[in-house]
């Protein structure tokens, strides 16, 4: 049980630390596009975390009895869906 816990949280950190090299490069793609320095920043922030309600609720689906329960997942679904949208439609500014 404890190596579960110590896997999934582990997967979870590395997931966060690709979507930090995600974040920067998508903000440098926006930048070069043209878009507005804060316009970027911002997408680029919006997409880390929409990335990473995405990944909580995927470590969450995958073991709803140990994690979470599926009303969390669901609304880490539903907010993470709304920050990738919010981060594409930001960053086309």
């Amino acid at each position: 049980m404890k190596f579960s816990l110590f896997a999934a949280g582990s997967a979870f950190l590395v997931m966060l630390l690709a979507s930090n090299f995600i974040r920067r490069a998508f903000m440098r793609q926006a930048l070069a596009r043209g878009s507005e320095r804060n316009a970027a920043d911002t997408a680029g922030w919006l997409l880390f975390f929409g990335l990473a309600f995405l990944g909580a609720a995927l470590l969450g689906v995958l073991n709803l009895s140990k994690f979470l329960n599926l009303a969390f997942c669901s609304t880490l679904l539903v907010f993470g869906v709304a920050a990738l949208v919010g981060a594409f439609v930001i960053g086309r500014r």
